[in-house]
């Protein structure tokens, strides 16, 4: 996932959390690169795995990689549907269990915030798939 205000930067995995880094090493690409699968909790949405079998989900609003443990919660955690960007090619992902937030990055950090109608917020929001990194 590319970020479109930053399109040098990619999400990816540093530690637990997923941040918006450049990927100009083997190791910042691997990190970076997410294998796209039907929403946990809706498959008509997005989760998002990594190589060695976490996905992405948020906690306490922040955006990080975790071992699936098959729970509820975890799954709702774990879904993202795509919505309309104004950006071309680009999409926002809404977050299944807390409708009207958004995964957007701030200070390069993902997260989920509440929608808000400004232009900053739509850049920090919009987001774009790329082929895999590694």
């Amino acid at each position: 996932m590319r970020s479109v205000n930053y399109p040098d930067r990619y999400w990816q995995v540093n530690g637990d959390y997923v941040k918006l880094n450049p990927a100009g090493s083997a190791a910042a690409r691997s990190a970076s690169t997410f294998k796209l699968v039907k929403g946990l909790a809706d498959s008509s949405c997005y989760s998002f795995a990594t190589a060695d079998g976490d996905y992405l989900r948020h906690r306490n609003f922040i955006l990080r990689s975790e071992r699936n443990d098959g729970s509820y919660l975890f799954k709702q955690d774990a879904t993202f549907c795509p919505r309309a960007s104004s950006y071309s090619g680009a999409v926002m992902l809404e977050s299944v269990n807390y409708p009207g937030r958004y995964l957007r990055h701030q200070n390069f950090q993902l997260k989920l915030d509440q929608y808000q109608n400004s232009s900053l917020y739509r850049s920090d929001s919009a987001f774009r798939l790329v082929d895999g990194l590694s």
